[in-house]
């Protein structure tokens, strides 16, 4: 039977046949008729009030964004074309530092990246103005998504090196700029994005004020007379109306941090500046800052967002590669089939995109990180040799040299931070027994125009600065250096000082025992101080973990005491043993193994995760108990990270590997799983 979609009184009529042939076997009852007229007229009612507040929402946004600024006043109408034209001077600047480096934005934009979100969060309902609020641990897809929908004013974006921390706050910045510059609205947010590695400090006091004039400075660099009227009427108006988007990028880079382990005082001075910063009179805007995990302000309490390791999206950036259609399934298939220390690599996009452009070059796959920025590098200066000779009569190997040296002292010389001026970067040279040649000027612009390294945006001050594309290039340089005569730089910096961490990680990965003994006769003298320290430990963590469940734990846990820079230590020793825990001591083992322990069966759930994260310098017997009480309890916080650390056994047992498989299954039944291989199905047919 055919009827109008306006025909209600059919729609009735048909509905209350069908009531009555399920329900009252076609003997339709008096009261029944009445009921479905009711039911009817409300749904009805229902409908149309949800259309005219859907209507009425429709003409707010249009009054607000069209017809209201019709009526503005000649000053109002002038204060929007200054803040239009303020949000397209930010945006423009974003384009001018994407186009200084060698990566290629769009092929992270549109990724982005996946984040696991704290804090509270909006969620819309159908009804139009009606939003509800949740809470909670989640994941979303975009880092612009999750700050669009996120509650929090405050918010710790975490990431690991090459995670695309910067690149994701640059796009928000340059999504959010190109927004504001076309919106009629005096109230619309424009993103301040802030490059804290360049924050110096005389003798001026870590607070709020040092954090102000910094970001009052960096925005307006240029000294631009209009923009610094603009920011002279506009700067705390803002603040005041909640129409700044502070982003803080590089907080791990800061200078004073940069020698810094997870626990400094430092860091904890430079965070609470910021977040003075931000709660201080009359400031009403949201902030948000990125940094590096081992060196973040964890202390705040701020909501987190932490970018996570690449997995089924991989697909889609090597996609983004453009490589040929033979080398790119070549290249899927040796990825798929490597070892499990290159597939954790490959997690990092900054990596992942290298590998791919190594492949388009037919070069094999790399054993570990410091041999791909190796091959990678070393092209990129054979490539361009021509080009550097025509334009600076150079040759490859004195841009390299001095990208060692540059890099080396940059790292050595704590006062010179990320971004020095080039005369800062010759003394400095000159105090590690370099000879500056007569050409460093020349040497250093080549490295510029590799986009090796790139100058820093116009500014008034006379020294022109400099600083690496990439903070990883600056490691990898540097660690070169650090190779050739590893005792250039004592066991104990290597080791405490946060400046050094990704090269002790190398030199342990890559050279002779013999080589690196004397930094693990240190690493053992550091660490049995530390637990030495610690009361109340487990003594016999093996006897322990023979003879308790992973269930039976104290019922009311208390904060753990973590040794100072001991997180940051076990994190090394575990990424640089992470092929080779049979050199690693026996004795950093058992004193590993008793922090860990004690850790996890007395301290609180983030206890237990920073624990279960450098776990894997503790023997096969304690990984597998840890990871046990990882899956066992509810937290798919604490699941996620057992869930990696599973990589690092030998044999997964039966309990884990089902603990695995019921949380696989929870990501079905979420629908999380389907969207995942959905995706992955999706890239591979497109192949």
């Amino acid at each position: 039977m055919k009827f109008s979609p306006l025909d209600f009184s059919q729609i009735g009529e048909e509905f209350k046949k069908l009531i009555s042939n399920i329900f009252f076997e076609g003997q339709e009852p008096t009261w029944l008729s009445p009921l479905i007229n009711s039911i009817l007229l409300v749904v009805l009612v229902l409908l149309g009030l949800w259309g005219l507040l859907f209507v009425v929402s429709k003409i707010k946004k249009i009054w607000i964004e069209e017809f209201w600024p019709l009526f503005y006043k000649q000053e109002q109408k002038r204060r929007r074309l200054q803040r239009q034209r303020f949000a397209e001077h930010i945006e423009y600047q974003i384009r001018q530092l994407n186009s200084r480096e060698e990566w290629k934005d769009y092929r992270f934009t549109e990724l982005e990246v996946e984040i696991e979100a704290e804090g509270k969060w909006k969620k819309s309902t159908i009804i139009p103005f009606i939003q509800t609020t949740q809470r909670g641990l989640r994941r979303e897809n975009s880092l612009s998504k999750g700050l669009e929908i996120s509650t929090e004013r405050l918010i710790l974006v975490e990431g690991e090196p090459g995670s695309g921390k910067s690149v994701a706050l640059r796009h928000v910045t340059q999504k959010l700029a190109k927004k504001a510059s076309k919106s009629n609205n005096l109230k619309s947010v424009i993103p301040l994005y802030i490059n804290l590695k360049k924050l110096e400090r005389d003798s001026q006091d870590i607070d709020r004020n040092l954090i102000e004039d910094f970001v009052k400075k960096e925005l307006n660099r240029i000294n631009d007379r209009d923009i610094e009227e603009f920011l002279d009427n506009e700067f705390y108006r803002g603040i005041k109306e909640g129409t700044w988007l502070f982003l803080f990028d590089s907080f791990d880079e800061l200078p004073e941090v940069l020698s810094s382990v997870e626990s400094d005082q430092v860091i904890r001075n430079y965070a609470e500046a910021i977040d003075a910063f931000l709660h201080s009179l009359n400031n009403q805007c949201r902030g948000i800052i990125a940094s590096r995990q081992f060196r973040g302000p964890k202390h705040l309490g701020w909501p987190r967002f932490r970018i996570l390791p690449l997995e089924h999206r991989r697909l889609e950036l090597i996609r983004k590669a453009d490589l040929d259609p033979p080398v790119e399934k070549e290249f899927i298939k040796q990825w798929r089939n490597a070892s499990s220390d290159i597939q954790q690599m490959t997690k990092n996009p900054m990596f992942l995109s290298i590998l791919c452009e190594n492949m388009r070059d037919k070069i094999p796959f790399p054993k570990n990180t410091h041999s791909v920025f190796e091959i990678y590098l070393n092209k990129r200066l054979k490539r361009d040799q021509e080009r550097i000779k025509k334009h600076f009569n150079l040759e490859p190997t004195e841009i390299r040299a001095i990208a060692e040296q540059v890099a080396f002292c940059m790292t050595l010389d704590k006062n010179l931070g990320l971004s020095p001026t080039r005369n800062a970067i010759r003394e400095g040279m000159e105090n590690a027994n370099f000879r500056v040649p007569g050409h460093f000027d020349k040497l250093l612009d080549a490295l510029e125009y590799l986009k090796l390294a790139r100058f820093e945006e116009e500014t008034i001050e006379k020294d022109q600065k400099f600083t690496f594309s990439h903070r990883r290039f600056q490691e990898y340089f540097a660690t070169c250096v650090v190779l050739r005569d590893v005792g250039r730089i004592n066991s104990k910096q290597l080791l405490k000082d946060g400046r050094w961490r990704e090269t002790t990680v190398v030199i342990f990965q890559t050279q002779l025992s013999e080589t690196f003994q004397p930094i693990l006769i240190e690493a053992n003298k550091i660490l049995t101080e530390m637990v030495g320290n610690v009361s109340g430990l487990i003594d016999n963590p093996l006897k322990y973990v023979y003879d308790y469940l992973p269930e039976k734990y104290r019922s009311s846990p208390q904060p753990f005491s973590w040794p100072d820079g001991v997180i940051h230590l076990l994190g090394i020793l575990q990424d640089g043993f992470r092929s080779r825990l049979e050199d690693l001591e026996d004795n950093i083992q058992y004193q590993a193994e008793c922090l860990l322990l004690s850790a996890t069966v007395t301290g609180t759930l983030r206890d237990r995760k920073w624990g279960l994260e450098v776990a894997g310098v503790t023997s096969q017997p304690v990984l597998v108990w840890l990871l046990r009480h990882g899956f066992a309890g509810d937290s798919q916080w604490l699941k996620e990270v057992a869930y990696q650390q599973t990589a690092r056994l030998n044999k997964i047992p039966d309990d884990i590997a089902a603990g695995i498989r019921r949380n696989l299954l929870r990501l079905f039944a979420t629908g999380r799983l389907y969207k995942r291989h959905l995706q992955e199905s999706i890239t591979q047919l497109q192949q």
